[in-house]
């Protein structure tokens, strides 16, 4: 708890000290009455404030994830633990550069008041809330009190999407045509991931040693490998895209890649920060999209990317046209290859040599032209 003279207070306690003086220079009694009374309003008012609030104060985000520009409150839950009457105060909340002041009235002894409050989302990327600040201050204005209650939260603010259709004419890895299907067959040969045993699984998928180990039955989860595949190459690197450059890379692999996983196409998201997440949700997708930073990286961009055939399709987001001229030497791993640089002033969208070339300023933009890209 911190407790601080405010400037008036300041003043007045000077001003005191100044008619105590004259009054016992000058001999005039009233000027030492008033100094006393000077003295005795900030004494007071000392007493008064330091007194901390007995009171608990929850903090509820509501989401506590959220599309960036879409409304996100907090809740905020005052509750008096004290048998007598609490008077009024100020709570602080900030969230990042932002601050929230609420008034809360007195409350009566175990009363509860509850507030809510608008957070900003405007930004992507992890918003910091919290901790509260309590703050008290007499009613002349001359001490103010300060106490930090509570911890601190986060709010993950998603990148904005828009609507973008499925990448389509990527090429397939069975022999034969028929319908893609989205979630795990019986017998294929791909392994996704271990999870916990249900009523209905296979006996042989049992995975013996990872159980034995959990303390619990866990079986395999095979897809099918005839679905489609798309790989999205972010460009992280602070030498191709400004901040806003990058934001508006991140909107743009977010509106893809979120209706691919909706439609059952196996997703990975390569950076080259490092960063090779093997999408297994949209959730996951989504928090991912949120907290990747653009970090001082030189290597080349293409480096990042995973060496094999069929490697299905690749989508570049970047701004660096100088590292755009090898992707053509990529079409005998991945099929089909769209490349988007959000640097331009002018949409356009070219079409050749097997590479399809988005030119776009702006998030939507970019999404209206890998509409148009031709299957």
């Amino acid at each position: 708890m911190r407790t601080r003279l405010t400037p008036r207070a300041w003043g007045v306690l000077v001003g005191s000290i100044a008619l105590l003086v004259a009054g016992q220079l000058l001999g005039y009694p009233m000027l030492r009455v008033l100094a006393g009374a000077g003295l005795a309003a900030v004494l007071i008012s000392v007493l008064t404030v330091v007194r901390r609030p007995k009171v608990t104060v929850e903090r509820v985000l509501y989401p506590d994830r959220v599309e960036c520009g879409q409304p996100a409150l907090a809740r905020l839950m005052v509750r008096n633990e004290s048998t007598r009457r609490q008077p009024a105060f100020v709570a602080a909340d900030t969230a990042g550069a932002h601050q929230s002041e609420v008034a809360v009235t007195a409350l009566a002894p175990n009363g509860v008041a509850t507030y809510h409050y608008e957070l900003p989302t405007a930004r992507r990327g992890p918003l910091p809330v919290g901790p509260l600040l309590l703050r008290r201050s007499d009613p002349f204005g001359l001490v103010s009190c300060q106490v930090s209650i509570g911890s601190a939260a986060t709010l993950l603010v998603h990148p904005k999407r828009y609507a973008a259709r499925t990448a389509t004419g990527i090429r397939q890895r069975h022999h034969f045509e028929g319908p893609v299907s989205a979630g795990p067959l019986r017998g294929s040969i791909d392994l996704r991931r271990l999870r916990e045993y249900v009523p209905g699984d296979e006996v042989r998928h049992v995975h013996w040693k990872a159980s034995a180990r959990a303390g619990r039955l866990m079986v395999r989860e095979y897809v099918d490998p005839d679905q489609p595949r798309l790989q999205v190459l972010l460009d992280t690197r602070t030498t191709a895209l400004t901040a806003d450059q990058f934001d508006t890379a991140v909107s743009v692999a977010a509106s893809i890649l979120v209706v691919a996983a909706q439609s059952g196409q196996r997703l990975r998201l390569t950076t080259p920060c490092g960063t090779d997440h093997d999408v297994q949700s949209v959730s996951d997708l989504l928090d991912e999209l949120a907290r990747v930073e653009q970090a001082t990286n030189t290597t080349n961009l293409l480096e990042s990317l995973p060496v094999g055939r069929d490697g299905g399709a690749l989508v570049v987001l970047t701004g660096d046209t100088a590292g755009l001229a090898e992707v053509p030497n990529l079409r005998s791993s991945y099929r089909p290859v769209v490349c988007i640089d959000v640097t331009h002033d002018e949409p356009a969208l070219h079409t050749g040599a097997g590479v399809h070339v988005i030119h776009a300023n702006a998030a939507q933009n970019a999404v209206d032209a890998w509409n148009a890209v031709p299957a």
